[in-house]
């Protein structure tokens, strides 16, 4: 979590109280570097791991700074001196790659952007006459003037789909950046705060008239190799996280065929399907690989999970996912990373996880929300957690939800399909890799917008069911498609040829059927990392949840006390389950929750908002 936060306050006293304030909270995180500048009435501190690219120039009062890489619209990589060059001349250019850009200037005022996706963190608000910016919504609850303010529809949306809803966060009076925005302010602005001004809009590329599956296909495996040159930092230290899904291995490939030099990471215990497949890649590849658990031990995981929930405010429910786990004890950790996380998204931005009828082809809202709402509290059991006001709040997030998918200008099915990243990419996954910045820095191929326009220009039928990124698989690499491929599941198997036969779907389900039985019976573990990272009754999760124990009666001043008892079973009691994931969602929101409320920096008992809570 590379932070930075921001305050312009003409108050000089206040302002040199957020400042200390700021300093001791980013001095919580081990192994940081944090930096001040000011310049008049701002002030700003970051955060960041020894290999972080960071990049700071300073010209009297006129001050600009990236956090991150920055590829501009012909390809170059951006520093901080280009960016105030750049705005000098009025031109605020549109960057891809993970960053987060600031510049400011007395005269022409506040300017801050992050990658056209919004997949880092930037909040802000206007304070009693300051302006407070920020990757955490910490910073501005630690300006002396911010009365923390709990907004009632913001925890119903974080409850209904497991993180925020409509860049609506947990604390009213602040609201995170949305996608295609940057935040410009000048004096002229005053109290009013920040604007928040598009910058760039999603529109898909047209595919080319009668173009066959095949032309499309290689069409975007030349998009694909595009953007990893394109995100490739010149003459820096890479590594991979490499496990043994079809994306990370596809992208394992490019780099080979590119002669990209890196070296890989796989995060499992020996005999997970994960590390089989991840170390056949990468052996197949000729690419030296570390092996490592990085798993939490019960001793760690409740402090790391209180720190995520401090600093994110549950953006995203709290996880033992152990990426940054991974690089920082690896030996091979360099400056970057690539991996394939979010290209699952990219390759199959519509279907039924976006509401897409695969009988019909048509679009319906109800579907979509089934999935939205798949590890959030059961959407029947919502209003009666939320208390008295909880049938109007679920009302009014809903139809908000249901708004967006209809606003336009694309047709809900593609309209829904930006709504749903924003929940599940921009909440979960990019929490992921926020997480990863203090050692090493993501690169983005997958967030490249020409990458994106170019699939989601694409028809349905070319795409649906992953079967495009499986063809530039084979396409490229049929020698690693052929390896045995990890699903998060029983079904260890390589690529399926076309659409499996009945006889084959029934010889899958019988393998699936015995490793099960193996594994669980004669093995007595479960070889799937996702399910046993995300399983709340494995040991770490026990510790959490016994350190949150003594916290309902602060979950019973927000949310009726009898509907917690219910959905948040106690320390000890081991509840059965399906699938662990999804069914622990709401389990592992409310431990979230609880250990967020367990703050110092909190008052007893938080002013809740009213329902309609404003905008």
């Amino acid at each position: 979590m590379a932070h930075l936060a921001l305050v312009i306050d003409a108050n000089q006293p206040r302002r040199e109280a957020w400042v200390a304030r700021m300093r001791a909270l980013l001095a919580d995180l081990p192994g940081t570097t944090t930096a001040v500048a000011e310049a008049g009435d701002m002030a700003c501190l970051w955060a960041c791991g020894p290999r972080a690219p960071v990049s700071m120039v300073r010209e009297g009062d006129a001050f600009a700074l990236l956090v991150g890489y920055a590829i501009d619209d012909a390809g170059m990589w951006l520093a901080a001196r280009d960016l105030h060059d750049r705005a000098t001349r009025g031109n605020a250019a549109v960057c891809d790659g993970y960053h987060a850009a600031v510049t400011f200037d007395p005269v022409r005022g506040l300017g801050v952007a992050v990658d056209p996706f919004g997949l880092f963190p930037l909040y802000h608000a206007a304070v009693d006459g300051a302006v407070v910016v920020s990757s955490t919504p910490e910073a501005v609850c630690g300006h002396p003037a911010f009365v923390p303010r709990i907004d009632r529809l913001g925890l119903c949306g974080i409850l209904l789909v497991h993180g925020p809803l409509d860049d609506r966060p947990l604390l009213a009076g602040m609201r995170r950046l949305p996608t295609g925005r940057r935040l410009e302010w000048t004096r002229r602005d005053g109290a009013a705060g920040p604007r928040e001004v598009e910058a760039w809009r999603f529109v898909p590329r047209p595919a080319p008239v009668g173009e066959s599956s095949g032309d499309a296909a290689r069409r975007l495996d030349h998009e694909l190799v595009t953007a990893i040159r394109r995100h490739r930092p010149a003459g820096a230290d890479t590594v991979m996280l490499l496990s043994g899904g079809m994306d990370s291995r596809l992208v394992a490939g490019v780099l080979a065929d590119e002669g990209i030099p890196t070296r890989a990471i796989v995060l499992g215990e020996p005999g997970d399907f994960e590390v089989r497949a991840g170390t056949a890649v990468a052996e197949k590849l000729g690419m030296p690989v570390e092996v490592l658990a990085a798993e939490s031990s019960p001793a760690a995981a409740p402090g790391r999970v209180r720190e995520t929930v401090r600093f994110s405010h549950l953006a995203s429910a709290p996880s033992l996912d152990g990426f940054a786990d991974g690089l920082a004890t690896a030996h091979a950790t360099g400056t970057y990373y690539w991996s394939g996380m979010l290209f699952d998204w990219v390759f199959e931005p519509v279907g039924i996880n976006n509401g897409r009828d695969p009988a019909t082809g048509e679009w319906r809202f109800d579907p979509l929300l089934g999935v939205m709402n798949n590890w959030g509290v059961p959407r029947a059991r919502l209003p009666a957690l939320l208390g008295a006001d909880g049938q109007a709040l679920v009302a009014a997030a809903l139809e908000r939800l249901r708004t967006a998918c209809l606003a336009g200008p694309a047709e809900p099915a593609l309209q829904s399909a930006l709504v749903r990243w924003d929940q599940r990419v921009r909440n979960h996954l990019a929490t992921v890799l926020h997480r990863t910045t203090f050692h090493a820095w993501p690169l983005v191929p997958a967030a490249d917008r020409r990458l994106l326009a170019a699939v989601m220009g694409l028809p349905v039928s070319v795409y649906e069911h992953r079967r495009l990124e499986a063809a530039i698989l084979r396409g490229r690499r049929p020698d690693l498609a052929a390896l045995p491929l990890d699903r998060n599941s029983f079904q260890f198997r390589p690529l399926e040829s076309g659409d499996a036969s009945l006889f084959e779907r029934g010889r899958a389900a019988l393998e699936r059927t015995a490793r099960r039985w193996y594994w669980q019976r004669v093995r007595g573990r479960d070889p799937r990392r996702y399910q046993r990272i995300f399983d709340v009754r494995r040991p770490a999760w026990l510790a959490i949840r016994r350190e949150a124990e003594p916290l309902r009666p602060r979950l019973g001043e927000l949310l009726d006390a009898g509907e917690v008892e219910r959905l948040l079973p106690g320390a000890d009691t081991q509840p059965r389950f399906r699938n662990a994931i999804n069914e622990g969602g709401p389990i592992r929101l409310l431990l979230g929750l609880a250990l967020w409320l367990d703050r110092p920096a909190l008052p007893g008992r938080l002013v809740p908002q009213s329902a309609s809570g404003g905008s």
